[in-house]
């Protein structure tokens, strides 16, 4: 971001599934959103050792479609998809209210390599005090597996089917204290994410 900073985000699908590179992430990410870097398939290569993944794999440039501080979302739009050669994914969401059972979080924390975070617990719903009213954010307890760090803000939180529910606000979570986070829900988001993502049912 603008050079110097650091967020998570996911490509995220519309209802057409024509592949247009919109951008899901966190609001509080934003800043210089046209100076943006996108880099995919930062993964480790093996599992054994933490080693870093291709840096050459980027798309520069994002125009920002729409932003709210009350559940902390932002979706942007890339300025050139993503080349086959990436083999990128579109991730599925689900705008419901349903309460996940357990939960995945997907992320860079301190711009690391892709790390997974898991919580075997119900979700619970929150209101961090943003702009507006009502249960906007959804909390993770604590992370039975994995934690995340800054870096990870604007990561997709997945419920069990795999698809996306939310983006990553923040909490008190790190390596040294692996308690509570709160992600943006995505059921809250989506009557502003709709001009783009289409009207298609609860789940995609």
């Amino acid at each position: 971001v603008g050079g110097s900073g650091l967020c998570t985000g996911t490509l995220i699908n519309n209802c057409e599934e024509d592949g247009t590179p919109y951008f899901l992430t966190a609001n509080h990410c934003l800043g210089g959103n046209n100076t943006w870097v996108f880099r995919f398939n930062w993964n480790s290569p093996t599992c054994i050792l933490n080693n870093n993944g291709p840096t050459n794999q980027t798309v520069s440039g994002s125009t920002l479609k729409v932003n709210s501080a009350t559940t902390d979302v932002a979706l942007l739009q890339l300025n050139s998809t993503p080349p086959a050669s990436y083999n990128v994914f579109y991730s599925g969401w689900d705008r419901s209210s349903t309460v996940p059972t357990s939960a995945v979080g997907i992320h860079h924390p301190s711009g690391d390599v892709k790390k997974i975070s898991f919580d075997n617990n119900a979700l619970t719903t929150s209101y961090l005090g943003n702009a507006g009213s009502g249960t906007n954010f959804w909390r993770v307890g604590n992370w039975e597996d994995g934690t995340t760090e800054g870096g990870s803000s604007g990561s997709a939180l997945f419920n069990p089917e795999g698809l996306v529910i939310g983006q990553l606000y923040g909490g008190f979570a790190s390596c040294s204290s692996i308690t509570a986070d709160y992600y943006g829900r995505f059921s809250q988001s989506y009557s502003q994410l709709q001009t783009w993502l289409g009207n298609c049912g609860q789940q995609l």
